[in-house]
């Protein structure tokens, strides 16, 4: 038996926890008043930004990759554990007497699953962008799938996503649309000095975007339309916080188009100076593509953060962006790839009062409230966790 007062639900990441990954954390934290989490994961990182006890991490050494790659080749199936840990996970599970698995992402839930099953622990798996999207071009996974879907139920973080995983075989009935949501305390409404006023007065426009550089958050699109902004109102600088595989090239991409002087890269960034960051900022921009591979995004939480602080938005008709953003209401949209279209909308912006922003940050507090959203959390955990 456990020595806890409150029931035991295992959070399972495979990897706990990368930067972009905060919601997690935020999530197990807003849920540990009604319940006892503790973390499983294959690997851990970034613990001194996301402490929690307890933790649990069980590596595979080489033979078992070795191993592990062999039985995928020959079976079939996309993800699974090893012998050792599974061993190790159901002795954790059974001796903290686990009343609740929370699986985040596919593969995670696929790995979940045997176990979960054998132990007749409910389980319950969210869907957060690649694994509703990219992933399921891939048999074996689309396969796996099938069997999850019949046992846990699914979670999506928009209701584009949850349409996706219906459509791949997922029982709508057990199936919930549950947004991530943000801090209100830690992304607190900034009023701003109005755009057309600096405008006016000749004063500097900070443009922001915050994203790992990968093909889907389309820094390109971005540095096209910011070079043909700078044209009409060339006293403005673009800071693009964070890192990625795709970093080096849009660098590149900044000295070709001769406006490096005007771009800012910051690499990694924490929460903190994200903050600081958007309080800067006069507009945050987010230009949501699907990547060549079928990678979409869920709803990014960074766009949320920046709508909480009254930022002005600019985005994209991509995945879940248009159930947050209604665009000229409370932010901007533009079709995928639409460079036009997309400097047109920061030329828009010039005569910007604050209402948007205010509007922007009326919609977090209304509808992605984190406080409210982790309630809805706990209250699907009990109904799964009750049948």
């Amino acid at each position: 038996m456990n020595s806890y007062n409150k029931p035991v639900i295992a959070i399972y990441p495979q990897h706990y926890l990368t930067i972009s990954m905060t919601f997690i954390h935020r999530q197990l934290i807003g849920v540990s008043d009604d319940f006892s989490p503790i973390v499983l994961a294959s690997s851990v990182d970034h613990l001194d930004l996301f402490a929690h006890e307890p933790i649990f991490s069980k590596k595979a050494n080489y033979i078992e990759k070795a191993c592990c790659k062999l039985y995928r080749t020959s079976t079939g199936k996309y993800a699974f554990l090893s012998p050792r840990k599974t061993r190790y996970w159901k002795g954790l599970l059974k001796s903290h007497d686990t009343k609740l698995i929370h699986a985040h992402f596919g593969p995670s839930g696929l790995e979940m699953l045997p176990l979960a099953m054998d132990l007749n622990i409910p389980l319950i798996v969210t869907f957060h962008g690649y694994d509703a999207s990219s992933l399921l071009g891939n048999t074996s996974y689309r396969s796996g799938l099938r069997g999850l879907f019949n046992y846990a139920h699914i979670v999506a973080v928009s209701r584009d996503m949850r349409g996706r995983l219906i459509a791949v075989g997922a029982d709508p009935a057990k199936t919930t649309t549950h947004y991530i949501g943000v801090p209100l305390e830690d992304f607190k409404y900034i009023e701003r000095i109005p755009i057309s006023k600096k405008v006016k007065d000749g004063s500097r426009l900070e443009f922001l975007q915050v994203s790992n550089f990968v093909e889907k958050k389309g820094h390109e699109y971005t540095i096209q339309a910011f070079r043909d902004f700078l044209l009409k109102y060339p006293n403005s600088r673009l800071t693009l916080a964070g890192d990625g595989p795709l970093r080096d090239r849009i660098e590149v991409a900044c000295t070709g188009s001769r406006i490096s002087e005007k771009v800012r890269f910051t690499g990694q960034v924490t929460k903190k100076q994200v903050v600081s960051l958007m309080t800067e900022a006069d507009v945050f921009l987010h230009h949501s593509v699907t990547a060549k591979n079928g990678d979409k995004e869920g709803i990014p939480t960074v766009i949320m953060e920046a709508m909480s602080t009254g930022l002005p938005i600019i985005s994209t008709f991509h995945s879940g962006i248009p159930e947050l953003i209604e665009d000229g209401i409370n932010g901007y949209l533009i079709e995928e790839r639409d460079v036009k279209g997309y400097t047109e909308k920061m030329l828009g912006l010039l005569d910007s009062k604050i209402a948007l922003g205010r509007r922007a940050s009326g919609t977090i507090a209304e509808r992605f409230n984190m406080t409210n959203q982790n309630t809805k959390l706990k209250e699907l955990y009990r109904k799964v966790m009750n049948g």
